[in-house]
Parts: structure tokens; C-alpha cells; sequence
């Protein structure tokens, strides 16, 4: 947790993994899953609004080729973003290329080592056809739609990616890197960790027993970005506490830190208000129904991941408060964190201790 820019909490506890006895420390890696979206690809789409390349009211048929030769073309990007365009809330992609009741890899998909048909790595040992992406994209765009009302969904974060790596020029993760972390000092916070940091610096998440047949550690938990090579748009990211507090911090200085500015601060008030009526989201972020006067204010924003994590910003109390945990390591089903509450109570704990 931090208060006006100082940090006045920051512990750790617990072990790595469910069966072993390697504390957890400030340092180490968590796969923070959905948290991927509000800050690897939504910096990156207000950075377009600041410099002109993007209006949140444009279509997704004016910003991608073949969405507009789809049912998607008239979906506006802050209906998107606040998950208010009728998108499915997800697609089982791998469902197609693998026997889930054994986790049986089918050969017309995968190998054991990488070759010229096989780029693309699942993980250690698997690597996944090249085609795949095209597939993936493809289902994407011939899925139905269904109302416009609030129903979660990742699958606009493909076609956000797609469009800031062919704008930009370079991919995802070192776009990301480039325009945010580096002049921030993230410099534990990447896409596939492996590449760069030890195991024993990165938190294991789920035994896997339907995809990849084994403990997922150091490789993205989510097996849409798995067969996208570990960068997705609303999945994929690893980092720690401390690098996301600086993120967060930067977006309540109005888009400054350190003497830099990263973003204009309307546009970050733009993407952080309440887009639509009966809707809490904002544009990307989430949001709570109502403000509290005990509580988290109405001006609030952060976002919540699968696997167990949670960042929240105040702009009112200036308040930053980071949650990461790898409750799946544990169990996936049934989701206790959610359940009790855990991080929420947290949270409420911080505005008990400030709030008179």
C-alpha cells in the first residue's frame, strides 16, 4: 500500500508453492493474468489518444481489416473496453487441440521441439503450429454476438494487440517496455519471464491437467496467451508489487512520475470514469457501482486477475494498494479468494485505518 506517493505497507507471506518450503519475497514474480490489460495494453491505447491515432468512439472496423468484414465492425472501442459490445466473455481455444480429459496433445497442432512449423512455445516442451494465431483470430471474428449489456469478456484484447504491434511496428512486450517500463524502473516486469529471470524468482501457478499436463511455472497461465507465445493483450504479464505501485502512481499523477510525462491527464480521466450507465467499468479498468463514505470513492479504479491478484488506485486519498497472490496454485475451483473476499477486505481495511 502506498499514501501520497510513500509506501507504508509492503510484506509478503506464505511459500512459493503449495509443496514447497522457498518463501515468498518482495522480489519474485507473479503471472498477474488480467491485470495484463490496464497496464500492458491500455497505456499503450491512451498513448494513441494522446497522440491522435485513436478515438475511444471509433469502430472496430475502422481499426482492424477484418473485423470490418465482420459482425464486429460497428462495435465501438469504449463499448469494448467497458465490456459492453455483446463480445463472448471468452473462447476455449485450445478445447480444439487437445483431448481434455487427459490432456492429450493432438500431433496436428503440436511437437516436442521447436522446427519450422512449430514457433511457437507453449512451454518447455511444447510448441504449438504457427497457423494457430490465424485460427485463433479467426474464431474470434466468427463468433456471435450477443446484447449490449455488461458481460466480461478478453477477446477485444486480441484485436488491441494486433493493432498497437502493427502501429508501433514491434511487438507487444517490448513496445510496452520501451514507452513505459523502462523510463518507469519496472525492471521486473515482463512478458515470459524464463527468458529473463530465474525459476526460482517466479511464482508457480496451477498444476495444469487439461492443456499442458504439468506445473505451470514461469509460462503465462492463461491458455489463450500460452498459444499466442506468452504476449497477449489481456493476459501474459508477470511482475511485483512494487513495479505495478509505480504504474499505478503514474496514472494518479495525471500520467507524470519521476519528472516524466508519460500521458496527458484527460485522457487518463477519460479511460478511469464510469463509461455507461448501469455499468460500473470504466474504459478498460474496473470500477466500483457507487462510492463509499467508508470506503473506496467513486473516482476509484484498478482491476482484478484469475489467478489471484488485485490493483486498486484512489485518486481522492491518493491511495495505491497492490495484491498479488497464485491462488490457483492451490485450487482453481472453487475460487476462495473470491469467495471471502480477501482482497476486497483488504482493501477495506486500508480506508478503516485512514478514513475517520
Amino acid at each position: 500500500m502506498a499514501k501520497d506517493g510513500k509506501i507504508v505497507v509492503d510484506k509478503s507471506f506464505g511459500t512459493q508453492d503449495k509443496n514447497s518450503s522457498e518463501k515468498v519475497k518482495w522480489t519474485d514474480l507473479y503471472d498477474v493474468a488480467s491485470l495484463t490489460k490496464v497496464t500492458a495494453t491500455l497505456p499503450l491505447l491512451m498513448l494513441e489518444v494522446d497522440e491522435g491515432k485513436l478515438q475511444l468512439d471509433q469502430t472496430l472496423g475502422e481499426i482492424d481489416n477484418e473485423a470490418r468484414n465482420s459482425n464486429k465492425s460497428s462495435l465501438k472501442i469504449r463499448e469494448v473496453l467497458a465490456h459492453q459490445s455483446g463480445l463472448k466473455p471468452w473462447i476455449g481455444f485450445y478445447n480444439e487441440t487437445v483431448n481434455v480429459k487427459n490432456a492429450r496433445l493432438y500431433l496436428d497442432y503440436y511437437s516436442r521441439k521447436q522446427d519450422d512449423e512449430h514457433q511457437i512455445k507453449v512451454t518447455d516442451n511444447i510448441y504449438i503450429i504457427n497457423s494457430i494465431k490465424d485460427t485463433i483470430y479467426e474464431d474470434i471474428y466468427k463468433s456471435p454476438l450477443g446484447k449490449k449489456t455488461y458481460e466480461y469478456s478478453d477477446l477485444g484484447y486480441y484485436i488491441f494487440k494486433k493493432k498497437l504491434e502493427k502501429d508501433f511496428g514491434t511487438s507487444l512486450n517490448e513496445l510496452v517496455q520501451e514507452k513505459f517500463y523502462q523510463d518507469l524502473g519496472m525492471y521486473r516486469t515482463t512478458f515470459n519471464p524464463k527468458e529473463k529471470f530465474q525459476l526460482k524468482d517466479i511464482i508457480p501457478t496451477e498444476y495444469d491437467k487439461t492443456y499442458r499436463n504439468q506445473l505451470v511455472h514461469g509460462f503465462v497461465h492463461d491458455q489463450g496467451a500460452a498459444m499466442m507465445g506468452g504476449v497477449a493483450g489481456h493476459a501474459g504479464l508477470f511482475s511485483n508489487s512494487i513495479d505495478l505501485a509505480k504504474l499505478m502512481q503514474m496514472y494518479l499523477n495525471g500520467g507524470e512520475y519521476g519528472d516524466e510525462v508519460f500521458l496527458q491527464p484527460e485522457t487518463i480521466k477519460e479511460f478511469t470514469k464510469q463509461q455507461y450507465k448501469g455499468n460500473h467499468r470504466g474504459a478498460g479498468f474496473d470500477k466500483l457501482a457507487s462510492g463509499s463514505a467508508k470506503g473506496p470513492s467513486a473516482e476509484s479504479f484498478g482491476h482484478t486477475g484469475f489467478t489471484g491478484t488485485m490493483i486498486w488506485a484512489d485518486p481522492k486519498y491518493n491511495i495505491v494498494y497492490i495484491f498479488l497472490s497464485n491462488r490457483v496454485n492451490e485450487t482453481v475451483e472453487p475460487n476462495y479468494l473470491s469467495i471471502k473476499k480477501v482482497r476486497e477486505n483488504i482493501r477495506q481495511v486500508i480506508y478503516d485505518a485512514i478514513l475517520p
